[in-house]
């Protein structure tokens, strides 16, 4: 045999061994590595509010390019869905709650309540017991225009009574079923029953109040902040280290506050994004998380992207902050993208929420 010919047989066969031994060493390394575990799917049975959510937060950012039928446009999506009554009943909540907010914003005639530094929507109410959080000498609003009863009960004094001088009862009324003795008087016993010469214990003397006492929990100052989370939160599929879905908050702080730092100024919104059970965030994030938002009271929209703050969680959860020159008004917005932890990027379904800016 020619020397050639030996020598392309020998060739042919190196090549032949090297290719086996390089499938051995593929598939014995592959048989001992850990299989990458897929992301867990998100039950919608367990997020039922997330179809409207997906649905209503691409004509969101829909409108933000449109403003100006940026109301109709929301009206129209979210109506129709709050409708459907084969949605889940969280979603069609989550619908009807956008369509309350857009078809009544904050208007500029309702007067900001004392001591909190944000306006009512013009479809909320103050409760009753709103007056104990408030600082000393401070009230709720009252109420504009009060409605008139339909048929007023006229107050005919008794005969012989005095209106405005001194307390008497309607006439016909005896005084001895009136509750509570009369000034200066004893209770009188009920009929049949057995006098009682026993004199009630004296009571603890009302400990005086300081006259500038404020209650712990009115001290409305630049670290307690006007926020308001979003309606609904977010889902990260597979965005845990051991491949589990991680839920995130989203919220906004209406300025002038000073968190989050840098703190947002007048007219502008801070909006913060915190992946729950996840470690810190990736000094620079792959693919970017962003808000978009309009302002309905005004017109104008944006959009802003979130990003993280040192002095913000650095070793985690991941927290991304964005504050956007929103103006004043009623703002509504969506948060939607990708976050990048120090272990992985993911993806989190979109968040609508809604703030009023003074």
């Amino acid at each position: 045999m020619p020397a050639a010919q030996r020598n392309q047989k020998l060739l042919a066969a190196v090549a032949a061994l090297a290719v086996a031994v390089g499938a051995s060493s593929t598939t014995s390394w592959t048989a001992s590595a850990d299989p990458a575990a897929p992301p867990l799917p998100i039950d919608i049975a367990q997020a039922p509010g997330l179809p409207a959510i997906q649905q209503l937060s691409p004509v969101l950012q829909q409108a933000a390019a449109n403003p100006d039928n940026a109301a109709s446009m929301l009206m129209a999506a979210a109506s129709a869905f709050a409708g459907n009554s084969s949605a889940p009943a969280d979603s069609r909540q989550v619908a009807s709650s956008v369509s309350q907010f857009v078809q009544q914003p904050s208007s500029p005639d309702v007067p900001a309540a004392p001591g909190l530094p944000i306006k009512l929507p013009s479809n909320v109410n103050l409760p009753g017991t709103l007056s104990q959080l408030l600082p000393a000498g401070a009230a709720p609003p009252a109420a504009a225009n009060p409605a008139a009863p339909a048929n007023p009960v006229v107050h005919v004094p008794a005969v012989g009574a005095q209106p405005g001088a001194v307390p008497h009862l309607p006439s016909g009324i005896d005084p001895a079923y009136v509750v509570g003795p009369a000034t200066g008087e004893a209770l009188a016993p009920a009929p049949g029953a057995a006098p009682d010469s026993t004199p009630p214990p004296p009571g603890p003397a009302p400990a005086a109040a300081p006259p500038d006492a404020t209650p712990a929990s009115a001290t409305f100052g630049p670290d307690t902040p006007p926020t308001q989370e979003f309606m609904y939160p977010s889902i990260g599929n597979g965005c845990l280290a051991d491949g589990g879905n991680a839920i995130a908050t989203a919220m906004s702080v209406a300025g002038p506050a000073s968190i989050p730092k840098p703190g947002p100024k007048a007219g502008q919104t801070a909006y913060v994004f915190t992946a729950i059970g996840t470690p810190g965030p990736a000094p620079e994030q792959k693919l970017p998380l962003n808000v978009t938002w309009v302002n309905l009271s005004t017109g104008k929209s944006g959009s802003a992207t979130l990003k993280p703050n040192p002095e913000i969680n650095p070793d985690g959860p991941t927290t991304l902050v964005a504050i956007a020159d929103t103006g004043s008004g009623s703002i509504i917005s969506t948060i939607f993208g990708q976050v990048t932890t120090v272990e992985k990027q993911c993806t989190f379904l979109p968040t609508i929420g809604s703030t009023v800016v003074p």
